[in-house]
């Protein structure tokens, strides 16, 4: 958590910060009475990963209606990360670790037993769709399609 707190989001690799985005509109949305998966349907699609929304909506419902404390966040455009966003792209941040023990302290830290499996998967399936990392320069995350490590890179000609 304390990796992302105060950070600013230019210093956050390109998917983290459009996940603080992501939950301050649906924050946002949500306080304001308007359907959070709609708020974020075109953001979401022009991320290239419109398939990550339900499961983002079901991890921040579950936080939203079993979370043992009520969260903060900032409004959006503003330039740091508060402290309950960073708690939260800690969480997302274990979804990829191999050990799921860290996910699981996470997430039973923010919502009720009953709610932890559920927080759980949603954000593994969220985790599962962005390559999430940890704090970088923005804009050095590779694209989507780039060949990774040692993978062979299909030849055109």
């Amino acid at each position: 958590m304390y990796r992302f707190v105060d950070r600013p989001l230019t210093q956050l690799d390109d998917d983290m910060a459009f996940l603080v985005e992501a939950m301050r509109t649906w924050v946002g949305a949500s306080m304001a009475g308007r359907c959070a998966c709609a708020a974020l349907r075109g953001p979401f699609a022009r991320h290239g990963m419109p398939e990550a929304l339900p499961d983002f909506g079901m991890a921040m419902a579950a936080l939203n209606i079993d979370g043992l404390a009520r969260l903060s966040f900032a409004p959006p455009g503003y330039v740091l990360v508060n402290d309950d966003e960073a708690r939260l792209l800690a969480l997302f941040s274990a979804s990829r670790a191999p050990d799921p023990g860290p996910l699981r302290r996470h997430a039973a830290g923010l919502v009720a037993e009953d709610a932890v499996l559920c927080l759980m998967l949603a954000v593994e399936r969220v985790g599962a769709a962005f390559p999430i990392a940890t704090p970088t320069t923005r804009g050095n995350t590779p694209p989507r399609n780039a060949p990774r490590g040692n993978a062979p890179r299909r030849n055109d000609s």
